[in-house]
């Protein structure tokens, strides 16, 4: 384990509620993907393929 990681015992509490605040936030943004996904799948998929086509241009430069 790389040093800047924290084991749980070394993580102070408050350090641990951030990390979990951290974990739900992610869970509620995946969430909220596969809700809009479920409700218009296409649009999804359109909506997500221009930004990832603008966001590998970005990076090949």
């Amino acid at each position: 384990m790389s040093n800047n990681k924290k084991t749980d015992k070394e993580m102070t509490y408050e350090q641990k509620l951030e990390r979990e605040n951290e974990l739900l936030r992610l869970e509620v943004e995946y969430l909220k993907k596969l809700r809009a996904y479920r409700m218009n799948p296409k649009g999804f998929l359109e909506k997500h393929k221009q930004q990832y086509h603008s966001n590998s241009k970005k990076s090949s430069n």
